[in-house]
């Protein structure tokens, strides 16, 4: 196994939270180059900071290259390019260039094709909240060399997926995954809005969250996906009482007016009798019927 000379280029929260248990879990020489960093004196919170979870502040980015062979992009994901591109001179063809920023497929796609012959790069999605969870923070990784990113970390307790494929697909996974985790949490503020609205504020959420914990959730899912395709129709009758309801009290309905067109979209297509009446055993048929309907 090769040794891990880890350096982050960004010195952020996933940088600090991540150096903090890499080092309590045994690895030493972890260095750092950013340009607040780079300036820092001595006596710097910054550094001290640091300091306080086994990371040294380099003063240039040939420096960060020179002493490291994974190097962990941290940036913010509009500046991603603009980094990877001051450190691209002084990369070797056995550094490992692991993109963390927040960054755009597009971004992850050109950032690959930047280091073509001059180093491996890794495409990798944090998937959950540094803070809570550390370096054992769900992560994602696509890219040729996702394996040996996987590899190179496993001893230090990382939770790491490998998608394969190429660079683009792990963050294409964060993004789309968004879709779900982000409307979901929209959708239950304007529902719970609704409820405060009429004084059953509590009932709603308790009833709401009991429907959730009632089951594992791809079961869940798979109600929700399967059971949309084939009774869409009488759900469409539902979703306009909401609305109705939602817009007599003036409260929010964007969420609730994109439910009731998806979902008449969905009756158009017929899947009710394309399927027999009969929810699918697994999402996969819905899903490609929607697909092949959009194409």
């Amino acid at each position: 196994m090769q040794q891990v000379k880890l350096g982050f280029l960004g010195f952020g929260e996933v940088a600090h939270h991540f150096a903090r248990d890499l080092t309590q879990r045994g690895l030493s020489g972890i260095v750092a180059y950013s340009r607040s960093g780079a300036k820092a004196a001595c006596d710097d919170p910054l550094r001290q900071r640091a300091a306080a979870v086994g990371v040294e502040l380099v003063a240039t980015p040939r420096e960060l290259c020179e002493r490291t062979n994974l190097i962990f992009g941290v940036t913010p994901g509009r500046v991603a390019l603009q980094a990877l591109r001051t450190i691209r001179p002084h990369l070797r063809p056995d550094h490992l260039y692991v993109d963390a920023s927040t960054a755009a497929v597009d971004v992850i796609e050109r950032g690959a094709q930047l280091l073509e012959g001059n180093a491996a790069y890794v495409d990798a999605a944090i998937m959950g909240a540094v803070t809570l969870s550390g370096i054992e923070t769900s992560m994602v990784a696509s890219g040729p060399q996702a394996e040996r990113f996987a590899a190179l970390l496993a001893p230090y307790g990382t939770n790491i997926t490998v998608l394969g494929g190429k660079a683009g697909a792990a963050t294409a996974m964060k993004l789309i995954r968004s879709v779900s985790m982000k409307g979901l949490a929209v959708v239950l503020i304007e529902a719970l809005e609704a409820a405060h609205r009429y004084g059953i504020l509590d009932a709603v959420a308790q009833s709401i969250a009991g429907s959730m914990d009632e089951r594992p959730f791809a079961q869940t899912m798979k109600r929700y996906v399967c059971g949309t395709a084939v009774h869409s129709d009488r759900r469409v009758h539902e979703m306009s009482e909401a609305l109705a309801l939602l817009q007599s009290m003036g409260s929010s309905s964007r969420m609730t007016r994109a439910t009731r067109g998806k979902m008449l979209d969905v009756t158009e297509l017929g899947l009710r009798e394309r399927f027999g009446g009969r929810e699918p055993e697994t999402i996969h048929p819905v899903i490609e019927a929607l697909v092949a309907a959009n194409s």
